[in-house]
């Protein structure tokens, strides 16, 4: 697989993040809206065992995704394991493309901004598990594990501020460049998708630039590195 990259800009600092209420309420929408139209990710196959995906050369293990769809399922009952599963590696293909996009655009998030944004949207929905099952309620369904929670906010604020760098200054909901620079940062997203690197286990599913991850085998999903290793013994 050969990965494209651009020049990349001077990186310059986002701005402090707007009030806790008005934080969550501009700035999900933007977001979900932008990680879920990617278009163009190469997918290439890797049956190596016990892996889920490789993205950006990052090895996601079947354990390690397995772990995390139990944490969300405990605070979100009756979802299904596969369907999960599958939502958190393409939220994890998203977060590549969101890393590259920022890189792009010369943006970048500091610790302190992140922490400033999870305190207030954490605040506002009730904590932790208010986020992850606010999320899994939504239109436009995020399955969240507890430990990604600060992963998830820094999308947030990369993709504002990428959409920020194209506007030319603060969104604001009033101002008519706020939607073009919303589609802007969509199309950043796009483009940075068809830069990065991305490998699903056939075992797994295979990854669909249209549709996401579709699995191949049944019940795959389902099952541990040592499961999976004994099918292909």
């Amino acid at each position: 697989m050969t990965t494209h990259r651009t020049t990349r800009r001077t990186t310059r600092r986002t701005g402090t993040t707007h009030g806790s209420q008005r934080a969550w309420r501009a700035g999900a929408a933007p977001v979900v809206a932008g990680v879920f139209v990617l278009a163009g990710l190469a997918g290439c196959s890797s049956d190596r065992v016990g892996t889920a995906a490789v993205i950006e050369g990052r090895t996601v293990s079947v354990d390690d995704l397995q772990t995390k769809t139990q944490e969300h399922l405990a605070v979100v009952p009756g979802g299904n394991a596969g369907d999960a599963q599958r939502a958190m590696l393409q939220r994890m293909i998203v977060s590549a493309a969101i890393d590259t996009a920022a890189r792009d655009a010369g943006v970048r998030v500091r610790d302190g901004e992140i922490a400033t944004e999870r305190a207030a949207v954490l605040e506002s929905v009730g904590g932790p598990k208010g986020l992850i099952r606010t999320l899994a309620q939504s239109q436009q369904p995020t399955v969240l594990a507890p430990e990604d929670i600060d992963r998830w906010i820094k999308d947030r604020l990369l993709f504002r501020a990428i959409a920020e760098e194209i506007a030319g200054g603060p969104l604001s909901a009033e101002a008519p460049e706020t939607e073009q620079a919303i589609t802007g940062a969509n199309e950043a997203l796009r483009a940075a998708g068809e830069q990065i690197d991305v490998e699903v286990s056939p075992r797994y599913g295979t990854w669909d630039p249209e549709s996401g991850i579709t699995a191949l085998v049944s019940g795959g999903l389902s099952k541990t590195a040592a499961e999976l290793d004994d099918d292909g013994s």
